[in-house]
């Protein structure tokens, strides 16, 4: 989106909370809008004399310059009763271009569109207060846009107080190695579109939901984390190793569950519960009892692992994640040839980068493939932001979007991820 916006194109494209021209506004208010700013403050936002303000509806007053009607101030009160105004804002206090304003009624966003629109919007109580500047004259809009919008909120009776970041958690590192988590070489997530986010800190507000600031103790991150998703009927798990030097390693675990066909060197897995379905089909040829190979959708040399012995090539604790019961749909009985019966692993290609292979098979002719992919960088800060900067540049980084209490979410702009710290579990007392 192109970073050039003019007042009409923002009324267009931007939340509804400003009402753009006449009309039936959708709120209702009882605060007079006009009285939250003086034209005087208006003039010192714009840079240049201002009209008093004028109502255009119930909940908008516009103070317009007296030189350029294009040029103007803009205050929205939203006091609508039976709204649930809080996730909407919530929501936009996720935006990639939103800034977190701490101290400042119960929570408070500004939204720069340079060079000629900045808005500051804040809580108080149920309540929504919206304060636009637009100007091409102005020299710093985000500026004025604050100035005006804490003096509205003290109008309105919001809180206004100077911010302040929480100190960080103390938080542990891993004592294992990261080369013994290596699973073949840096790759992109390729079975989720999860991008790197971003993580910002954000001073105490009575507002619920996550938050996000500007600045973040990367101390703090140190540590493994998990994530789940499921899309469809295809599960993901997700392992996150921050190390003190600040180096990562984030593994990916994608479960395909469905039911396996194989007889006379011919093989098809049907994905289970999928309207329409999903085939991946090939041949196979046993050469030994412990391995055998398939090609087709999957072009690879299996080795068999016994009984309970985990994979060599995933990290235990993200393969201790996974969901490992798997069902037979009714009506969907298939035969198995029984040499290839039990748990095999092997190492190929996914989605153009290395992976790691886990296949279970039943007699019943259940099954799950299990597909592990790999990403490795280095956390570093940009602009103020945390990002997790793959080392392949043609990957694209990760960014730490909100932090919650139990740890933080990363998005990539379609998908986010909710992290929490993956608290190792003790180990089983040995007989004597």
């Amino acid at each position: 989106m192109s970073r050039w916006f003019s007042f009409s194109s923002l009324c267009l494209s931007s939340l509804t909370l400003i009402s753009c021209g006449n009309g039936i506004s959708p709120f209702a208010s009882d605060t007079d809008p006009c009285s939250l700013l003086t034209s005087a403050e208006a003039e010192r936002a714009l840079g240049e004399p201002a009209r008093e303000g004028q109502r255009t509806d119930a909940t908008t007053c516009v103070f317009k310059s007296t030189r350029d009607s294009a040029n103007a101030v803009t205050v929205q009160v939203d006091e609508s009763p039976g709204k649930d105004r809080r996730a909407g804002f919530n929501k936009d206090r996720l935006r990639r271009d939103s800034v977190l304003v701490a101290g400042l009624g119960d929570g408070a966003i500004r939204i720069d569109s340079p060079p000629s629109l900045s808005r500051l919007t804040f809580l108080r109580g149920e309540n929504l207060v919206t304060i636009m500047v637009s100007s091409i004259h102005a020299s710093n809009l985000q500026a004025s846009v604050m100035a005006i919008g804490r003096s509205a909120a003290e109008r309105y009776g919001a809180t206004v107080v100077a911010s302040g970041i929480p100190p960080a958690p103390p938080v542990t590192s891993m004592d294992a190695d990261p080369a013994d988590r290596q699973t073949g070489a840096p790759s992109l997530l390729h079975t989720s579109p999860v991008t790197v986010t971003q993580t910002r800190h954000v001073g105490a507000t009575d507002s619920t939901g996550p938050t996000k600031s500007s600045t973040i103790d990367t101390g703090s991150l140190v540590g493994t984390w998990q994530a789940h998703a499921l899309q469809g009927t295809t599960k993901h798990n997700y392992l996150l190793v921050i190390e003190q030097n600040q180096s990562w390693a984030l593994s990916a675990l994608t479960q395909f569950d469905g039911v396996l066909d194989a007889e006379s060197g011919r093989w098809s897995l049907d994905r289970a519960n999928t309207f329409k379905g999903q085939s991946w089909k090939g041949t196979y040829v046993t050469r030994q009892p412990d391995s055998f190979v398939t090609t087709g959708s999957l072009h690879s040399t299996w080795t068999k692992l016994d009984g309970d012995q985990p994979p060599s090539k995933i990290p235990p604790e993200l393969w201790s994640l996974r969901n490992n019961t798997t069902s037979v749909p009714v009506f969907q009985l298939k035969s198995v040839d029984r040499a290839l019966v039990g748990i095999w692993e092997s190492t190929g290609t996914y989605a153009g980068g290395p992976a790691t292979f886990v296949w279970t098979i039943k007699a019943s002719a259940a099954t799950d493939l299990f597909i592990v992919d790999q990403t490795r960088g280095t956390v570093v800060t940009k602009d103020n932001l945390v990002q997790l900067q793959p080392t392949q540049k043609r990957q694209r980084s990760l960014g730490i979007v909100a932090t919650q209490e139990s740890g933080f979410t990363t998005s990539d702009g379609k998908t986010s991820l909710r992290w929490t710290r993956l608290t190792p579990q003790p180990e089983p007392p040995q007989p004597l």
